[in-house]
Formats: C-alpha cells, sequence, structure tokens
C-alpha cells in the first residue's frame, strides 16, 4: 500500500477526519505539533468538530487548553446554526412541494444527518435543493416570497429572457441570497449536477428512479437513494471539488462505511462507465484505502489490473491539503484541466472538448457576462 509523507499537523487532522474509532491513532511521540497550524488547516478543511470529537476520545494527545476551548465554543455554534439551518430547509421543502415543484434537498444539510452521528459533525455553509429544470422559475417565485433573491450578477443575466433560457441551459446552478436578515446567508438551487459542457448530465428521471423516504427532525424527506447520494457526491467531491478539502473525503467515507455493503454497484459501475467517469470512481476508492486501509475496491464488479489511486494524483491532493489552494473567481479552468486527466478515455474527452466549443457559440451570452464584468472593473 503507498504510505505518503504527510505532516504531523496534516496526521491529526487525517486521523480526527478519516478515521474510524478504534483504528491506529497519531503517536504522541511525534515530532512537536504546531497547534496554530492545525487551527489553520482545521478552518481550511472545514473539519473543526471532527477535530474536537477526536481530541476529546484520544486525550493521550497533549493540546493547549485554549485550542480546546476554542473548537468546544465552535461545535457548539456549529450545532445550533446546523439545526437552524436544517429547520429552514425543511420549511422551505415543504412549501416547494406545496406549490407542486419537483425537488429534493441535497448535498450538506442533508449528509450531515444522513453520514454523521452528531448533527453539528459536519460544517456547511448553504442549503442546496435539486429542482426539476422545467420549474426552476416557480421554485425562485417561492423562494422569493420567503426572502431570498439571485445576487446581482444572475439578476442581471435573468433581465433577459433569452439570456436567462441561455444560463439554464449551459450552467447547473443559481445562487440565492437572502434580501433582508435572515441566519441562512446562502441558498442554491440546482438542476444538473456540474456544468452541462463537462459531460455529467444526469436527467431528473435518472436521479429520482428509486427514491427513498430519510427521516429528519420529526419528518421525512424523500431522496434519491444511495447509489445516487454516491454518484452525485463523487462528480461534486471528485470533480468540482477535486477533493481539495478532508471534509469532502469524510463524508464519502462515511457513506461508504454505512452503505457499502448494500449498494447496488453493477449500478453504480454502468452509470459511472456510461458517463466517462469510471476511472474517477476508482481513484476515488482507492484513495480511501491509502488513508484508512478500508479496501472498497473490491465491490468493483470489473476486474482491473490498474493500481489505484493514481501516484501523481495523490501527491497533488496531499499537497493541497497541505498548503491550500488558491480561492479563484472561477474554477472552470481548473475542472478543465482536470477531466482531460482523469476522465475514462479520449471518447469523453472529445465530447468535452466539443461540448466546450458549442459553448462559445452562445455569443449572446457570453456578451451579456463580458458587459458585466467590464461594468464591474470600471
Amino acid at each position: 500500500m503507498i504510505k505518503p509523507e504527510i505532516s504531523p499537523e496534516l496526521s491529526i487532522l487525517i486521523n480526527a477526519a478519516l478515521k474510524a474509532d478504534g483504528e491506529s491513532q497519531i503517536s504522541t511521540e511525534n515530532p512537536p505539533i504546531n497547534w496554530d497550524s492545525v487551527m489553520n488547516l482545521a478552518r481550511w478543511h472545514q473539519v473543526r468538530p471532527l477535530l474536537f470529537h477526536y481530541l476529546e476520545k484520544n486525550r493521550g494527545i497533549a493540546v493547549p487548553e485554549k485550542y480546546t476551548q476554542s473548537l468546544r465554543n465552535y461545535v457548539i455554534s456549529r450545532t445550533v446554526t446546523n439545526m437552524t439551518f436544517l429547520s429552514i430547509s425543511l420549511d422551505l421543502h415543504r412549501q416547494l412541494l406545496q406549490h407542486k415543484i419537483p425537488s429534493f434537498l441535497m448535498k450538506g444539510a442533508l449528509w450531515s444527518w444522513m453520514f454523521y452521528e452528531k448533527p453539528g459533525s459536519r460544517e456547511f455553509g448553504d442549503v442546496d435543493y435539486y429542482i426539476k429544470k422545467t420549474s426552476i422559475k416557480d421554485s425562485l417565485k417561492v423562494l422569493s416570497h420567503n426572502g431570498f433573491e439571485p445576487d446581482s450578477y444572475r439578476n442581471y443575466l435573468f433581465e433577459n429572457e433569452r439570456v436567462a433560457a441561455l444560463y439554464l441551459k449551459t450552467d447547473y446552478q443559481l445562487p440565492l441570497e437572502p434580501s433582508e436578515e435572515n441566519a441562512l446567508q446562502s441558498l442554491e438551487i440546482q438542476w444538473n449536477s456540474s456544468y452541462p459542457r463537462y459531460c455529467y448530465s444526469f436527467s431528473w428521471e435518472e436521479l429520482t428512479a428509486k427514491m427513498m423516504d430519510f427521516p429528519l427532525l420529526n419528518t421525512s424527506v424523500e431522496v434519491p437513494n444511495m447509489e445516487n447520494q454516491l454518484l452525485m457526491m463523487l462528480v461534486h467531491h471528485a470533480v468540482i471539488e477535486q477533493w481539495d478539502k478532508l471534509k469532502y473525503v469524510a463524508d464519502f467515507i462515511r457513506l461508504l462505511r454505512n452503505e457499502a455493503e448494500n449498494l447496488d454497484w453493477d449500478y453504480i459501475t454502468k452509470t459511472a462507465k456510461a458517463k466517462g467517469f469510471y476511472r474517477l470512481l476508482m481513484e476515488s476508492l482507492g484513495m480511501v484505502t491509502v488513508f484508512t486501509g478500508e479496501n472498497y475496491l473490491k465491490y468493483s464488479p470489473v476486474n482491473h489490473s490498474a493500481v489505484y489511486p493514481d501516484k501523481k494524483l495523490l501527491a497533488a491532493t496531499i499537497a493541497h491539503w497541505e498548503n491550500e489552494r488558491p480561492t479563484l473567481k472561477s474554477k472552470s479552468w481548473r475542472i478543465f484541466i482536470f477531466n482531460f486527466k482523469y476522465r475514462d478515455d479520449w471518447k469523453i474527452k472529445v465530447d468535452i472538448l466539443l461540448a466546450h466549443l458549442s459553448y462559445l457559440t452562445q455569443w449572446q451570452l457570453i456578451w451579456h457576462k463580458f458587459l458585466w464584468y467590464n461594468r464591474k472593473r470600471s
């Protein structure tokens, strides 16, 4: 097995975020730990609650009290915030369904309760809904009534009906902001798994073919089954975010620990192959093995001779974990390069290239984007 070299500070966070209870933990005989660095990395990786719970269980690790207290205060605040966000998200979801808008709760607010033992264990900053594309306009009316509006950039694009249609055609999500004071500062609606030009598109029918009921607070919500939860997580965490934070791997590992034995791996494999990201599925499962020793590659129904994960991909991922990544206004070029490196074959890569060329022909949308950014610069 690959054993990458990592700093003691990152080792602490990997143990906290990725190791199962009872697995080997970091030795207290390691070199002195820079706790300022640990805290900064924990903030970047969004795993402060997991770090706190880990340190509570491993009292043999000497931690200055000021850091423990800081983490304790954050976890208390995070728990309250998560409960508040969940309550808001359930209320909005109920209203969407009352207006017969096909939708489901997704990502952070859902996964916090679906995969973690404690409601404050996962950090997330917004609430996400997946909306059937034909119902986007109706959903915006409901959300506007509740005080959530598109940001100024999207409002500008949506002023022109033709440009708005092109935005919905070429994009996959729409961020909304509260128009007045609200505990929830960010809400997103989504109608595709990623930008269509990266060829990960799932139809509404694909995602909702086998829905399941999941209990939340005193109610239950209907969401896609675990196989589709895994596929959507892969697209977001492995492709869009490229496993840049431990939080994303923590989600993935918990899904696998809870559900791997019961998943339909034939369906997962068939779907990943059909959409050209089977290799990324295997790379991701291989990365889990490196950091936990847990073998989920065994569930693949396909015999393969390749060794996962790719050494360069693993090294790049660890480098980002150690040093963070610069925040970009647009990740488009980064995602494009990543896809050309790690998608399955040249057929899907050519499809991505052609889709990008097709996007460049949407001159009316691009022109309005140019006008907006030019106006902002001036």
